[in-house]
């Protein structure tokens, strides 16, 4: 393996990193709102809805269309 090659393979991997915690996050943070509002449902709705939501746009924002 190159250094070049490295380098991108551990550039890949703090990318996909930091995409799964911002999004676990963002997830979390929308399960608190929803859950005061309906709480079980809304808390579990809103950390899996949130966090796909969030790995989307991420995403989105990182890779263009």
């Amino acid at each position: 393996m190159t250094e070049k090659n490295a380098v991108e393979l551990v550039e890949q991997w703090q990318t996909g990193f930091f995409f799964v915690i911002g999004s676990a996050l963002f997830g979390a943070l929308l399960a608190t709102l929803l859950s005061s509002i309906k709480p079980p449902v809304g808390g579990l709705i809103g950390f899996f809805g949130g966090a796909a939501l969030a790995f989307l746009a991420f995403s989105y924002l990182s890779y263009g269309r």
